[in-house]
């Protein structure tokens, strides 16, 4: 008798066509009955065709909704796309060890057994390779003793080196480091665009030919104005070429554009740092600031701005559009035989007279250690600051500050001098390793 007034209650409920019926256990909770009793209730319901009980979906009351029956073979399309993601944006790095099986598995959100048998059909495919327990990409060829790589970065007509900024200098460490590690020697070579000539760094011009010695190339474009010029150089170059591209990736040569010989990497001018940016932001529970920017005639002032919007911030531009780098503004400064600081804030106090917050996303560290000096000298409460570049300055003046991934950049791009083949087939020829918010307190 129980088991019908049961029954009778629950059909009387008014579930409709397709509803998902509570589970035994909260059914069981909420008619105060044990899970046994109800659970005997759905079994006849579904006997009767009133329910439908579907393994591991649940109980629908009358015709089940319709599902997507996963193939084996989607999940693993599923978890290619989120492999080549993770490798575009950092996470993997080409020469360290992925992670584990079990990480992947909750990163992914599927079985270790779909993992293990994803990573291991990469192994027959040459792409990874497998010791132990861990899997790790694979060395398409082998590194001899006279193997090196050419890195070549702006200098002056007598081949000395250019290094003007940190991320520059951390770029050349980092690649002296990595390359040390993995056994690559790396020769430094000078390119002088106004004569359009290479230098060694005695002075001695040197030219660009196929070595056999020559693994392949990083090109620096690092304040290089016409890059199309620069890679007509290496247009009959048969070994593989990393860029480390600081432009709009729509504007990269035809020369190069969609060649599996090229791979670019663009760490720090898309509109992805300013999304990261306005994501901490919103952790933080600031939800209004300025955009401070007096270089805003540049692509990446305009790309960090879009990405802050894009997070969802709510943001008030002070921006002047004259200049498009911190060296468009030095050589500004030179030319009207002021300091470039004086320049610099003669900029900010315009922009500021438009100021109603007391919190601002600066362009780069620059802008925001002279905003914190500004605020300091007119004896006002310190603003709330977050800067690009992660430079000294952003400790010197303990202020948070967005750090790009220069060591993914580095070891990406000396990969794909190792294994070409191998890695043309995992990224797309941009690739924009993500960086972070590096707090100070």
């Amino acid at each position: 008798m129980l088991i019908e007034n049961v029954k009778k209650s629950i059909i009387e409920a008014g579930f409709r066509d397709g509803d998902k019926m509570p589970s035994v256990r909260k059914m069981a909770e909420r008619l105060g009955l044990s899970v046994n009793t109800v659970h005997r209730v759905y079994k006849v319901l579904a006997k009767e065709n009133r329910v439908q009980l579907i393994h591991g979906k649940g109980c629908f009351w009358g015709a089940a909704p319709s599902f997507e029956v996963t193939s084996e073979e989607s999940v693993y399309s599923v978890i290619e796309r989120l492999f080549q993601k993770d490798l575009e944006c950092g996470y993997l790095n080409a020469f360290d060890a992925l992670p584990s099986c079990k990480e992947l598995s909750n990163r992914y959100d599927v079985s270790l057994y779909i993992v293990k048998k994803y990573l291991m059909q990469k192994c027959s495919q040459g792409i990874l390779r497998h010791i132990g327990h861990r899997f790790f990409f694979s060395e398409e060829r082998p590194v001899e003793k006279l193997n090196f790589i050419l890195f070549v970065h702006r200098s002056d007509e007598f081949g000395h080196l250019k290094i003007e900024s940190e991320r520059e200098s951390d770029v050349f460490r980092t690649f002296a480091q990595i390359a040390a590690e993995q056994k690559i020697a790396v020769k430094f070579i000078g390119y002088h665009e106004a004569s359009n000539k290479f230098y060694l760094s005695n002075g001695e011009s040197y030219v660009v030919k196929n070595d056999s010695h020559c693994l392949g190339v990083f090109l620096s474009t690092w304040l290089v104005y016409d890059a199309a010029k620069l890679f007509a150089h290496f247009a009959s170059f048969k070994n593989p070429i990393s860029v480390w591209w600081e432009y709009s990736p729509d504007v990269v040569p035809v020369i190069a554009r969609n060649k599996k010989k090229w791979a670019f990497y663009n760490v720090a001018f898309g509109k992805d740092a300013g999304v990261i940016v306005g994501r901490y932001l919103k952790s933080k529970n600031v939800e209004q600031v300025h955009y401070l920017s007096p270089y805003h005639a540049s692509f990446w002032s305009k790309a960090r701005l879009q990405g802050l919007i894009e997070a969802g911030t709510d943001v008030i531009p002070l921006v002047d559009d004259r200049f498009a780098s911190p060296f468009d503004l030095a050589d500004a400064a030179k030319r009207d035989g002021v300091e470039r600081q004086v320049l610099l804030d003669n900029i900010l106090e315009t922009l500021l007279k438009n100021a109603t917050l007391d919190k601002f996303v600066c362009s780069n560290d620059w802008v925001a250690a002279s905003l914190i000096d500004y605020f300091k000298a007119r004896n006002l409460s310190a603003p709330y600051v977050i800067g690009f570049d992660d430079t000294i300055e952003s400790y010197r003046y303990v202020f948070d500050s967005f750090a790009f991934n220069v060591g993914t950049m580095v070891k990406e791009a000396i990969y794909h001098i190792v294994a070409p083949t191998i890695y043309a087939e995992q990224r797309r020829q941009m690739q924009t390793p993500l960086g972070r918010v590096v707090e100070k307190h």
